[in-house]
């Protein structure tokens, strides 16, 4: 009977951290925040993630693009967000591994045309991220 009581106990506390990570991305003011980073570029669209996940999407030449990133991260894990060309070739990425430093945004000012790759990801959690891509011309 002991270990039911347990395993209802560590269920309920495992539950209750999950509700509580990802509601964290489903409110507004989570993507409010993270669209104030946007300053001078325009709103174009944004990327909920909770888990590695790769989006598409066209860049144009001669646009300037950033791209946000915002996330409940923990002392155990961020957010990280990669952006690749149509080779899926890395561009940039808002974590440098040499230095181990994340970063709240990438910048990339377009030279051809064409579709990129836009990935997220975590360093180490069960979290979510929101990040918003914006240009400007």
């Amino acid at each position: 009977m002991n270990n039911v009581k347990a395993l209802t106990i560590f269920s309920f506390i495992f539950l209750t951290a999950a509700f509580n990570c990802f509601s964290q991305c489903d409110n507004e003011d989570f993507l409010d925040k993270c669209s104030s980073q946007l300053n001078e570029f325009t709103f174009v669209k944004s990327f909920e993630s909770s888990k590695k996940t790769e989006f598409s999407y066209v860049f144009s030449k001669d646009h300037s693009y950033v791209l946000t990133v915002c996330d409940n991260s923990t002392a155990k894990g961020k957010m990280m967000v990669n952006l690749y060309d149509r080779n899926h070739k890395l561009i940039t990425s808002s974590y440098n591994k040499a230095s181990k430093k994340y970063y709240p945004a990438i910048s990339y000012n377009c030279s051809a045309t064409g579709v990129y790759y836009i990935e997220t990801d975590f360093s180490d959690s069960n979290c979510c991220g929101v990040s918003i891509l914006g240009y400007k011309k």
